[in-house]
């Protein structure tokens, strides 16, 4: 007897959107029942992931992984896979750091102009991180995945010197860190109502939380700006365009465009430089609206966003109109397992084991959508 994998002829229904479902559904059981085997009450982990999705605090984590998602899905459509959005988006705050908080405290232009120059350059930083692994992978026929890894830790060293050295400030009271954006740059909106009043009624905690929810809205004003223009802009590219086309093409069957007479190692290229310049401007819209200084080590400033828009981008099927729900999903797991080390329900990093055990049912899922696997004799 002997296992034979043979290709499914039916595929799971509901199509690959159910997949997602699936493994997000199956994801969250696993987690749970691992929290259950270490002493911890399924049912009260199952509670706290639920509460995770109703979370204003979720606002934050959204925003990075929508847009770090539409970065990604650009390079995946071609079959590029860009494992390195994590590097691009920190190699991208080097000229952004340098220039609003090191070299110009004191902006010699109008601070809006210093800000979108600083967006701009960010963005160039991280397509020409992209870049390396993008000539690496086609002229040195080298697979881009092992290169954007590898390239994502040399951008924590270089980030890591940097702050420790050349951009540590002089008001940090002995921290190894980077002095504070200066709040002509910031890119926030302050809301000034006044917050609703502690009153026990039966509508106070939704009227609280949509409270919450628009504080976090309007703060990150700018930022959710930001991320409509990139949804948008690779909607468009993707739907409307004919470098969008073949982009598209380079997945399906770049053979077809080779004999065409289309030249695929530029299309690759032009793939992972926009991939890279989106991640780059993610970096730097989150410097600016959030952090508004580095610390050392960088790589532990972040929840990984590089990394979880890999699976939102997975969960969402390279489907740019399902990366915002992706995103959202996602987000609401990585504030659960820190709700759950919060409520002393695990000790340990508990926003890594249910995105894990979400990736595996994904990857598991995805396989057994595709295959099956037969036990037949001789």
């Amino acid at each position: 007897m002997k296992l034979v994998i043979l290709k499914r002829k039916k595929k799971i229904p509901g199509g690959r959107l159910a997949i997602s479902a699936y493994s997000i559904a199956l994801g969250v059981v696993l987690f749970a029942i691992i929290l259950h085997a270490a002493g911890r009450g399924f049912f009260e982990v199952l509670r706290v992931v639920a509460l995770s999705f109703t979370s204003p605090t979720i606002v934050l984590d959204l925003l990075a992984l929508i847009m770090l998602g539409y970065a990604l899905v650009v390079p995946f459509k071609s079959a590029t896979w860009n494992i390195g959005a994590e590097g691009q988006f920190f190699i991208a705050t080097i000229p952004v750091v340098y220039l609003l908080i090191v070299q110009f405290r004191e902006p010699p232009i109008p601070p809006g102009l210093m800000v979108m120059g600083s967006l701009v350059l960010a963005g160039l930083a991280g397509a020409c991180w992209a870049l390396i692994a993008g000539f690496v992978k086609v002229y040195a026929r080298v697979d881009e995945v092992p290169i954007t890894l590898i390239l994502n830790y040399v951008a924590y060293y270089i980030v890591n010197y940097l702050v420790y050295g050349p951009f540590r400030g002089k008001y940090v009271y002995g921290y190894n860190r980077t002095d504070e954006l200066p709040p002509s740059y910031s890119l926030n909106v302050y809301l000034r109502a006044t917050p609703p009043p502690e009153e026990q009624t039966a509508f106070y905690p939704l009227v609280k939380w949509l409270y919450d929810v628009g504080y976090q809205l309007t703060y990150y004003a700018y930022w959710l700006l930001a991320t409509v223009v990139v949804a948008a802009s690779v909607w468009f590219l993707l739907n409307k365009t004919t470098l969008g086309l073949r982009i598209k093409a380079l997945g399906y069957n770049p053979d077809f465009l080779l004999a065409s007479g289309v030249n695929v190692k530029r299309y690759y290229l032009i793939a992972l430089a926009i991939s890279g310049f989106l991640a780059g401007l993610t970096g730097a819209v989150y410097l600016l609206s959030y952090a508004k200084r580095l610390t050392y080590p960088v790589e532990a400033q972040t929840a990984g966003y590089g990394y979880l828009a890999i699976l939102v981008t997975w969960l969402s099927q390279l489907e740019p109109k399902y990366i915002p729900l992706m995103a959202y999903v996602v987000g609401a797991l990585r504030g659960a397992g820190i709700s759950l080390q919060i409520a002393g329900l695990g000790s340990l990093e508990q926003s890594l084991l249910v995105i894990g055990t979400v990736l595996l049912s994904y990857s598991v899922l995805s396989f057994l959508s595709d295959y099956e696997i037969r036990v037949v004799r001789g």
